[in-house]
């Protein structure tokens, strides 16, 4: 069974004020519009000890960061287009995800999905980018390898900076369907 999750978070990674909207029937919010109850940051790129003491150490020290960079205006999470990457403090099985999210010129982000694959966010305008495949657009899945099946996604579907994207993301196993 696949479990139903549902946020507004706003993925903007720079200033981006909207409003908060209420799960669809059969959905549980991830996050609660007032404040970061329920998150923690995670730098994947920091590696973490066997020893216990010293892994506590440093997850203690990566939870501290959250509110240097990630903060709740509005209603949204706010990133400022740094730091470690938020992370829900639950860990889920398979999962049907809602987001909505807004974008800024020069994003290069992403949803990390159980670590990857990594649900692909871009500037579909910043050439510097397409040799990346930013001209495809977001919801292609980053980590697979160049010309496997959902590594581009199928069409560009991003909307204008400022307004309201949404993915609908299932993850069932090893399977990933993204919807933008």
């Amino acid at each position: 069974m696949v479990a139903r999750l549902a946020t507004v978070i706003t993925v903007a990674f720079l200033l981006v004020p909207t409003v908060h909207a209420d799960p669809p029937a059969g959905f549980q919010p991830l996050f609660n519009g007032k404040d970061l109850s329920g998150w923690h940051t995670f730098n994947p790129h920091r590696r973490l000890p066997e020893d216990e003491a010293k892994r506590k150490a440093i997850l203690d020290e990566m939870a501290q960061d959250i509110h240097k960079h990630w903060r709740v205006e509005n209603g949204e999470i706010v990133n400022d287009g740094h730091g470690a990457y938020l992370v829900t403090d639950r860990d889920y099985g398979d999962i049907e995800l809602l987001i909505e999210y807004k974008t800024v010129p020069r994003a290069d982000s992403g949803i990390y999905l159980r670590g990857t694959p990594q649900v692909q966010i871009w500037d579909y305008t910043d050439k510097n980018k397409f040799k990346n495949g930013a001209d495809k657009g977001s919801g292609g899945l980053w980590n697979n390898s160049p010309g496997a099946k959902g590594k581009d996604p199928l069409v560009l579907a991003d909307k204008p900076f400022g307004q309201w994207n949404r993915f609908r993301i299932i993850q069932v196993g090893a399977r990933t369907t993204v919807y933008l």
